[in-house]
């Protein structure tokens, strides 16, 4: 998992967008943009009479954000997904990773806020993308995840930035069954503080608190250091349970890079403590931790323990392919599984990517062992 970040919304709040005389020219001169994406999905089951299932679809998010009137913008992204039949398969044989709980088409208002910016920062209101370690966007199949959220971004200072926000519900593929309708986000909501230091180019550092209604609270802290070729990053986090969630205890975590030319090397781990019955989540998103995968984190692993090792050669500045390996278990190898990736990405241009990732689990002692193939090709304007 990248180690996700919200300046994004600062540097919106600060960029140079046009500004208008009133609110019917902050409508003539706002701007549009998003991103078309074509996915194929293949799960095969290792399992004796488990059939493949396939899904393919179409879908898009089209963004209209107004020019700036009194430090205000109001932004407008609707995200539709439309089933490609010749790609998925019929009744038991469907995926429906990229289709609604009905497993059809759908669409949705994924983003509609309000943004106002003032000298170091912004305030910002309603739905929209967030980056932090663990209310993220996590984008993994047809769209990101989004939150209705009220959130503030400052630069405190050249190096310090501070996010400080409440999100209330999410959607998208990390939020369950029925991916296109805003859900409860725990309970009554979560609540994030966070602090963002960059001393250097050489080195970073980041600490959270977050608060999930009646679940749990989570101390979150990274720092990663460059050197030459070698980048080195250790992670903590600490739970504290409420209310019988099940989320309690701490983990640990160090990865180390080295860049050698096209190749980039790279073995990371983590390490969990907790009590029995208790493990680590991820919040709302794909969490924030070294050891993830495709489809294998460590998530709900008592006392975990996992490592993963990969390669990656850039064969040209358009092309990379990419193998990970990975092992992850809990305490006394109740559960242990193996992970392998291979991913190929290609850079058409500035606007297109295209990347197919090959997945194989191996859950060992158990018939849930399965291969999968993802193709998406994004068009980004």
């Amino acid at each position: 998992m990248n180690k996700l970040l919200t300046t994004s919304l600062l540097i919106a709040g600060l960029s140079g967008a046009s500004h208008a005389a009133g609110l019917d020219d902050a409508f003539k001169k706002g701007t549009t943009s998003g991103q078309l994406r074509l996915g194929y999905i293949s799960v095969s089951p290792d399992a004796t009479g488990s059939e493949t299932t396939t899904g393919g679809a179409m879908g898009g998010e089209i963004k209209f954000e107004t020019a700036k009137w009194n430090r205000f913008q109001l932004a407008l992204a609707p995200y539709f997904v439309e089933k490609v039949d010749a790609l998925t398969g019929d009744d038991t044989k469907i995926n429906g990773d990229f289709f609604d709980g009905n497993n059809e088409s759908y669409a949705y208002l994924g983003e509609a806020y309000v943004n106002y910016a003032f000298k170091n920062g912004s305030f910002r209101y309603g739905r929209q993308k967030l980056d932090t370690p663990f209310i993220n966007t996590d984008d993994i199949r047809m769209f990101s995840n989004t939150f209705t959220a009220a959130w503030l971004n400052m630069a405190m200072s050249k190096s310090l930035t501070l996010d400080l926000g409440q999100v209330s519900t999410w959607a998208g593929f990390d939020s369950g069954s029925s991916q296109e309708k805003f859900k409860r986000a725990s309970n009554d909501g979560v609540s994030a503080f966070g602090l963002n230091y960059k001393a250097s180019d050489d080195f970073s550092a980041q600490a959270w608190y977050y608060s999930f209604d009646k679940a749990f609270s989570l101390i979150y802290a990274d720092a990663t250091y460059s050197t030459g070729n070698l980048e080195i990053g250790v992670q903590m986090g600490s739970y504290s349970e409420s209310d019988a969630s099940g989320v309690d205890g701490s983990v640990l975590g160090a990865s180390i890079t080295y860049s050698a030319g096209p190749f980039t090397l790279a073995a990371v781990m983590n390490s969990g403590t907790n009590d029995d019955g208790k493990s680590a989540s991820l919040g709302l998103g794909g969490g924030n931790y070294y050891a993830a995968m495709d489809e294998s984190t460590i998530d709900g692993l008592n006392d975990a323990e996992a490592q993963v090792i990969s390669i990656e050669y850039a064969a040209t500045d358009k092309f990379t392919a990419a193998v990970a390996v990975g092992h992850f278990e809990d305490n006394g190898a109740a559960t242990e599984i193996d992970e392998t990736n291979v991913v190929l990405s290609y850079s058409a241009s500035d606007s297109l990517d295209v990347e197919l990732i090959h997945t194989t689990v191996d859950a060992l002692g158990t018939a849930d062992d399965f291969s999968r193939q993802t193709l998406r090709a994004t068009y980004s304007f």
